[in-house]
């Protein structure tokens, strides 16, 4: 039986009074865009190795399992490995400082292709579990009032930043909807005699095939439900001058402007290394 729920943990929020889950989510969410500004910046075996570090002490404050965080890199490790051994057999360079290992006809593996697509999947793991790790330790009321209050002065130039925000942060919470819909799915076939588990990867993308149409019309029946909740909480707002009010108010303690200034000085002190690190 194929149990989905288990191996794609993205999007889930786990509740377990870790420091990271207490944390104002508007430094929780600082923090994470500093990091995640910071991975996508660095190109050094050397600063990623520091990034590890500090991912480790991140992963030991969140209180959450190993086994659980690695069982979602499960369905993005087949797929990020067909990418790498495309991205290797096929990468050119135009430089002569190119070292050839092998090569066959429009196919060549070169050590700089090697060396730099790796570099690359190193940092959409890293993108992947600090998004994970955010998902895991913010709520979606936080991550909402969080957003709106960093994005706020964008409203002062007509920007829509509460519906911009609430529809970002429903699509991130769709993910486990659409997950426990699919298992369902598939649950309700195998009690009618299709073996999902058996058969070639084809076999198995043609049994999963006549799953879309259910997924996409119970999709449609949610957002629809979810839309006609929304107003009649009169969340549009077509009256000037509306604000929606908020239930609890944020204040910043001591450990978030902690945290925060911890994060920009390991920021700084990362891309010093990254910029005077040999490899």
């Amino acid at each position: 039986m194929i149990e989905l729920s288990r191996d794609i943990t993205f999007g889930q929020y786990i509740n377990n009074g870790s420091v990271l889950t207490r944390m104002d989510p508007r430094a929780k969410l600082l923090c994470a865009i500093l990091l995640i500004a910071l991975v996508s910046t660095i190109g050094s075996f050397i600063a990623f190795g520091i990034c590890l570090l500090a991912c480790i002490i991140l992963h030991w404050m969140s209180r959450i399992p190993v086994a659980y965080v690695l069982r979602g890199f499960r369905a993005i490790a087949i797929f990020l490995l067909f990418i790498y051994i495309i991205e290797v057999l096929f990468y050119y360079s135009p430089t002569q400082h190119t070292t050839l290992i092998w090569q066959w006809g429009i196919f060549n593996v070169s050590w700089e292709g090697i060396v730099r697509n790796l570099l690359i999947m190193v940092r959409v793991i890293f993108l992947y579990y600090l998004s994970s790790m955010l998902m895991f330790a913010t709520s979606l009321v936080d991550l909402t009032d969080g957003s709106e209050a960093l994005l706020s002065p964008l409203q002062k130039l007509g920007i829509p930043v509460n519906a911009f925000i609430m529809v970002l942060v429903i699509a991130f919470k769709f993910v486990p909807i659409f997950v426990a819909e699919i298992e369902r799915l598939i649950k309700a076939q195998s009690a009618r005699g299709v073996r999902f588990d058996k058969g070639n990867f084809l076999q198995r993308a043609t049994k999963l095939g006549p799953l879309l149409i259910p997924l996409f019309l119970s999709g449609f029946r949610r957002a629809e439900a979810l839309s006609i909740a929304m107003e009649a909480r009169g969340y549009a707002g077509a009256v000037r001058g509306w604000r929606r009010s908020k239930r609890r108010q944020m204040h910043l303690q001591r450990f978030d402007t902690v945290a925060l200034v911890f994060i920009i000085m390991f920021c700084v002190v990362t891309i010093i290394v990254n910029l005077i690190a040999p490899f």
